[in-house]
């Protein structure tokens, strides 16, 4: 049985007999490809004829099949069914590139990113990119959006100066192109009716709910094609919304680049237990490329200030012992001084009263 480097090689040497003929002048290129969280794959690019555009097939995936039992040629052979695939969809790619230097043409098409700062050092080290607390915010050219998932290309530093715009321009005109995707607000148990009866759960975003009256509340915001959606979070007026929807403060749970948990902060939440949570949940239930984060985060309802939940927690206790102290030092201060002040007072008289007596006597 072959080690992954070997079957990366034997898929790059022989694919080119189970393509057309188009691809056999096309030099076939393996490549280490960092996605979200540090994750990196293994992909394969085959040019057909002069094509700019040259869609990535990745890997990784196919070999874990090989090493679960399936033939290495039939991995190959779906390999260059991937490929073949994939050529409609590059070609009409290939067709708007030339605008792709174009600002004006590409700013509706932006779309912001976000990740965890931390777990992306390096993969944001050529990207325009915004730190936002816990987060950063990075963004894409989205060239094609549909029902199958959405083609585009990273917004790099050497893209930005072709443009010759700012980050907080292109940050700006892509929260535009987010809001122009639609922003929704829904509560998780008409999320979960809608996957067993169909019907699409209400958008509350704008309503004003009695949270009060609702067991166990819990909403999730996330976009109408519910891609990359967990960004909208970055956006003071939407936390504003949210903050008026619910009449509260309220936590954030970092469930996915996709979308975010929001909790209203009705007392019966530990600051810990959330974090424990949505860290068994990232371990368990979400592919390591689509984790956004494991900080949740606590939003101020009227101020729309977010901050990392545990830090703020973290920071008032600071501020009550720092209150504490000060009152405590201020009254015994204020005791002190009295007590200063009656001292020095008789200590003042005591001379005079000598001096007083001496003068009699003499």
């Amino acid at each position: 049985m072959m080690n992954r480097k070997e079957f990366y090689e034997y898929v790059k040497d022989n694919v080119k007999a189970y393509l057309p003929k188009s691809y056999e002048e096309g030099e076939i290129k393996l490549q280490e490809v960092e996605k979200n969280n540090g994750l990196k794959l293994t992909g394969i690019t085959i040019p057909n004829g002069d094509q700019r555009i040259v869609p990535t097939i990745y890997l990784d995936s196919l070999y874990q099949e090989y090493i679960n039992g399936k033939d290495v040629d039939s991995c190959v052979g779906d390999v260059a069914d991937m490929r073949i695939e994939a050529q409609g969809k590059a070609e009409f790619l290939d067709m708007g590139v030339p605008d792709i230097f174009d600002y004006e043409k590409m700013k509706d098409k932006l779309q912001m990113r976000i990740c965890d700062k931390e777990w992306n050092t390096d993969r944001l080290e050529d990207k325009a990119f915004t730190e936002h607390g816990d987060f950063a915010a990075y963004y894409a050219v989205n060239l094609e959006e549909n029902r199958e998932g959405i083609s585009s290309i990273p917004v790099t530093v050497s893209l930005m100066n072709e443009w010759g715009v700012s980050v907080e321009q292109i940050q700006a005109d892509a929260m535009m192109a987010d809001r122009n995707r639609g922003v929704v607000l829904m509560n998780m148990n008409e999320i979960i009716k809608s996957m067993i009866f169909g019907e699409e759960p209400e958008n509350l975003l704008n309503e004003k709910l009695d949270i009060e009256t609702m067991r166990e509340p819990m909403f999730c915001l996330t976009n109408a094609q519910k891609m990359n959606g967990a960004s909208l979070l970055l956006q003071e007026d939407i936390r504003k919304q949210i903050g008026e929807c619910l009449g509260s403060d309220y936590f954030v749970l970092p469930s996915s680049i996709h979308e975010v948990l929001i909790l209203p902060d009705n007392g019966l939440f530990e600051v810990p237990e959330l974090n424990a949570m949505v860290k068994e949940v990232n371990e368990t239930q979400v592919e390591r490329q689509e984790q956004l984060s494991d900080k949740v985060q606590f939003c101020d309802g009227k101020t729309v200030v977010m901050e990392n939940a545990e830090r703020r927690e973290a920071r008032l206790e600071k501020e009550k012992a720092a209150e504490k102290a000060e009152v405590k030092g201020g009254i015994h201060g204020r005791l002190e001084k009295a007590k200063a002040e009656i001292k020095a007072k008789e200590v003042n008289k005591a001379p005079k009263d000598k001096a007083k007596n001496l003068a009699e006597v003499l």
